[in-house]
């Protein structure tokens, strides 16, 4: 994979103001999740991306079959050689897929020197099935420490807090948890909740919640990548964080209103 890849749209002039996104995580072949989500979804909010993988994935509708990661070492010389090339006061990271806990130290250590906002979508494993990370929580303690917010799902805040999460009230004792080993904000995804569809945001202006409207059908993949990376957009713009969730959550909701089936998936 090369060091990281930077995109523009052909004959597009940079745009005063415009927000980058460094997204950082794993690419899925299939285009529904990982790097390639990341990027479509700055595309379609304005932003401009640069991508940094971490590892190329085998993967498809059934699951994953193989994960092949790159070294650490590349992985931090390519973090610091994106930032560079970004504007601290318009540039968020969003941090996806972590291979395991050599990745999350190169990537600690190429945000040593940056100063702006990261958000970190701690993703455990496909939602078809088949491990992304091979370790424990105490892995990822200094990466959720450096993440302006921190987005699990429930089956990752339940191992990130080692804690049952079947609940809205588990999911706020677990946002709480995760916030109490130090990390400065977390959004607890409440997809996956039966009844309304609330994520719950723990942060030390205290707890928030955002309640969703529940749609039908299978939810399509990658839902998670595209809501991290569009908050990352509204960071980068400038938003508060409870803004950027807000707008974020609102657009994604658009999003799989319009999705589409592809081969038995359903594709934002």
């Amino acid at each position: 994979m090369q060091e990281s890849l930077f995109h523009q749209r052909p004959g597009a002039a940079e745009t005063a103001g415009q927000p980058f996104v460094v997204a950082v995580g794993g690419l899925d072949p299939t285009g529904g999740a990982g790097l390639v989500r990341d990027f479509l979804t700055a595309e379609a909010l304005g932003a401009r991306a640069i991508l940094v993988g971490t590892a190329w994935t085998r993967q498809d509708e059934t699951g994953v079959k193989g994960v092949e990661p790159r070294s650490p070492d590349a992985v931090r010389a390519s973090l610091t050689q994106a930032l560079v090339a970004c504007p601290l006061r318009r540039t968020a990271v969003k941090v996806g897929m972590v291979e395991g806990a050599s990745i999350a130290a190169a990537i600690v250590a190429g945000l040593e020197a940056w100063r702006g906002p990261v958000v970190f979508d701690p993703v455990l494993g496909a939602s078809a099935g088949g491990a992304l990370f091979e370790g424990a929580p105490a892995d990822l303690l200094p990466l959720l420490r450096r993440a302006t917010v921190v987005t699990p799902n429930l089956a990752e805040a339940a191992w990130l807090a080692g804690l049952a999460v079947e609940t809205l009230d588990h999911a706020r004792q677990a946002a709480q948890e995760i916030f109490a080993r130090g990390s400065p904000a977390v959004l607890v995804k409440g997809g996956h909740l039966s009844g309304p569809a609330t994520d719950v945001l723990r942060s030390a202006a205290g707890e928030r919640q955002y309640e969703g409207t529940r749609l039908p059908g299978r939810s399509p993949r990658g839902t998670g990548c595209a809501l991290a990376t569009a908050i990352a957009v509204g960071l980068a713009r400038g938003q508060q964080l409870e803004q950027a969730v807000e707008e974020a959550k609102a657009w994604l909701a658009g999003r799989i209103q319009a999705a589409v089936t592809i081969g038995g998936a359903r594709f934002l």
